[in-house]
């Protein structure tokens, strides 16, 4: 097993916490070391995700040059 990509997935899995944490949508207690997650709508997230994706999308596009002839 690669131990370089095992501690960077870690690492990234523990941004991503810490960034649910500071963004309300969940809790972390320092005593315990419990993560747990707050309910959300998916619906919502998916309605949401698909125009932050697209946007993204169209901006590495125009930023690539894609479509120029």
């Amino acid at each position: 097993m690669n131990w370089n990509l095992a501690r960077g997935l870690v690492y990234l899995a523990c941004l991503a916490a810490s960034g649910l944490a500071m963004a309300g949508l969940a809790d972390f207690d320092l005593m315990t070391g419990s993560f747990d997650l707050r309910p959300f709508n998916l619906y919502a997230l998916t309605g949401t995700a698909g125009g932050v994706i697209s946007s993204a999308l169209a901006s590495v596009a125009l930023w690539r040059g894609w479509g120029r002839k």
